[in-house]
């Protein structure tokens, strides 16, 4: 999902390019904020740690497969279906818990053609079996369901189902629920930590509609005035991204030989009066995602193909069928960022997914470090450096970056998961010295995680383990406190005093200065205060360099004084 802010505003976001960019060749450097009051989380309700938490009712098992069949009627915004939940028992059970949204009403469970005794608390479902079910037995549940599902208010950010029509007055839907969860629409074991192996997703709509979905069309049935889209999901899928489009599209057919040398499939479905504008502008994800899988590894779901659905919203990275809403624009860097960002996912989210969202930097951050890269890739490395400059200045260190577990927390109002989690990679990578071995962590990263959900320690493990160094301060500080560290200076023109302020004696970041903009020195600053000999007769100016690691510059009188008292 992109974040929204006012680098949606291109031409404010070229200036500010051009000021950086000024900025960069003039040895000026760009300060980072730390509020003097952390921001509080929100009081967690009960139902949303029902719905985000781990219990003995959701551990028990895991589901191996989803048959969903839904008929959307878009006249009453009116939803009514049959979920198929194959489980294999990771130990003995007799009750279980699935998830639907309290808008929704659960007509009824089957267990072998019986129906099951239920209790509902907000959005949890217990399930009670009428025989223990023993761990390794396979068992499939039938689940019928139907209701008036949530209105999005500001999709994606603000999920929900979006009911509109387009220009020529068709109707338009989509879903997006990254925060929400897939309960918001259908029955489901809704964690973010088990995702199924495949899926089949059967949408039916109004004949003269479509319904796209995630996967590969495999049929369509017509049957009087309804139509069935049957879609089917070939790889294991996080729940957020199984999703649906309805609408009346296009087909936009194509394919692509990848640096793999694989063929892959592309299919984009766009409204047909942006069908012309949509064959120049959506050809641009080709050069993207080839670049995507030659930094990052093999494109993650060639059995299903590759695709944008133009949608009532902005984008969302909805897995081998991509939310795109753009509108059609190029951006200042002659990219359009809505396609870039979502396409980064199809590896940062989609295959390598955040078990909590605790840990969604792991699916954002990256993807926006992977915007990052392209620009480096097809730009060189000054605009690089000015992309992360621009991101740099959205950073409010309101908040870790790793939040609170358990309570499916993600506020789209919180940004640094994207630009803060940007700029510890770019951070890492100036640290490590080496991109050889830089990219080769995240190629790694990648190919052991590949369709797995992760944790952040997962790729701090990995890090240390590449790199034979520990980076564990170097986490800590960026992802579990919230303030950016400050080098503190004072310099009385004979002594130059310095030291690290919002870290602790564990954080070992070198911090450059030049004088002068001529002569460079390393320092190696710690919490405690040190000074070094910089003759003011000789050397006129000191400048420092932090456009490559993420710390701020504060001038303190009182250095010298504390150093002396010592």
């Amino acid at each position: 999902m992109k974040f929204p802010s006012a680098f949606c505003h291109l031409t404010f976001a070229f200036l500010l390019t051009v000021c950086l960019s000024s900025c960069f060749l003039l040895g000026i450097h760009v300060n980072v904020k730390n509020p003097n009051r952390a921001s509080k989380y929100p009081k967690f309700s009960e139902s949303t740690k029902l719905l985000g938490s781990s219990n003995k009712y959701r551990s028990c098992f895991n589901v191996t497969y989803y048959e969903l069949n839904i008929y959307v009627d878009h006249t009453n915004e009116f939803l009514r279906g049959v979920i198929g939940m194959n489980a294999t028992a990771l130990s003995d059970l007799d009750t279980l818990q699935i998830d639907l949204h309290q808008n929704l009403k659960l007509n009824k469970i089957s267990f072998k053609g019986k129906e099951l005794n239920c209790s509902r608390k907000y959005g949890a479902i217990y399930v009670a079996m009428p025989e223990k079910i023993l761990k390794g037995e396979k068992f499939k549940l039938t689940i019928d369901y139907e209701g008036k599902p949530h209105a999005a208010k500001k999709a994606p950010w603000d999920g929900g189902f979006v009911w509109k029509k387009d220009k020529e007055k068709n109707p338009w839907i989509g879903i997006a629920c990254e925060t929400e969860g897939a309960s918001l629409w259908w029955p489901c074991k809704d964690v973010t930590d088990d995702e199924p192996d495949s899926a089949a997703i059967n949408i039916t709509v109004a004949k003269d509609l479509m319904a796209v979905c995630n996967g590969t069309l495999r049929d369509k049935e017509e049957k009087e005035s309804l139509t069935t889209y049957k879609w089917f999901v070939s790889y294991p899928i996080n729940l957020y991204d199984i999703t649906l489009y309805i609408g009346k599209f296009k087909l936009l057919a194509d394919s692509l030989k990848m640096p793999s040398g694989k063929t892959l499939p592309i299919n984009h479905y766009v409204l047909p009066i942006n069908y012309e504008k949509a064959k120049v502008h959506l050809a641009q994800a080709k050069d993207q995602i080839a670049f995507y899988e030659k930094t990052f590894g093999e494109y993650p779901w060639y059995r299903d193909g590759y695709k944008l659905v133009e949608s009532p919203y902005e984008g969302m990275e909805h897995q081998s069928a991509i939310a795109y809403g753009n509108g059609y624009k190029q951006g200042y860097n002659g990219f359009d960022y809505i396609i870039l960002h979502e396409s980064a996912h199809e590896w940062w989210g989609n295959s390598v997914s955040a078990s909590d969202f605790a840990d969604v930097w792991l699916q954002e951050g990256f993807a926006t470090y992977a915007e990052a890269l392209y620009v480096e890739s097809t730009k060189g490395k000054n605009a690089y450096y000015n992309y992360m400059l621009v991101y740099r200045l959205f950073i409010a260190n309101k908040y870790p970056v790793v939040g609170p577990t358990g309570v499916r927390y993600f506020d789209y109002r919180n940004n640094d998961c994207y630009q803060k989690g940007a700029w510890v990679l770019h951070t890492l990578r100036t640290q490590i010295a080496n991109d050889t071995l830089f990219f080769n962590i995240l190629k790694s990263f990648q190919r052991k995680y590949k369709m797995k959900t992760v944790t952040s320690q997962d790729f701090i493990n990995l890090v240390n383990e590449k790199t034979g160094e520990d980076y564990t301060w170097l986490f800590n500080q960026y992802l579990y406190k919230r303030e950016a560290p400050f080098l503190e200076y004072y310099w009385d023109r004979a002594d130059f005093f310095y030291r690290w302020e919002y870290t602790d004696a564990t954080f070992k970041m070198p911090a450059e200065i030049a004088l002068d903009g001529l002569i460079k020195i390393t320092l190696k600053p710690t919490d405690k205060i040190q000074k070094i000999q910089i003759d003011g007769k000789a050397y006129k100016e000191i400048s420092f360099n932090n456009y490559t690691e993420l710390f701020g510059i504060k001038e303190n009188k009182k250095l010298m004084k504390q150093f002396k008292n010592r």
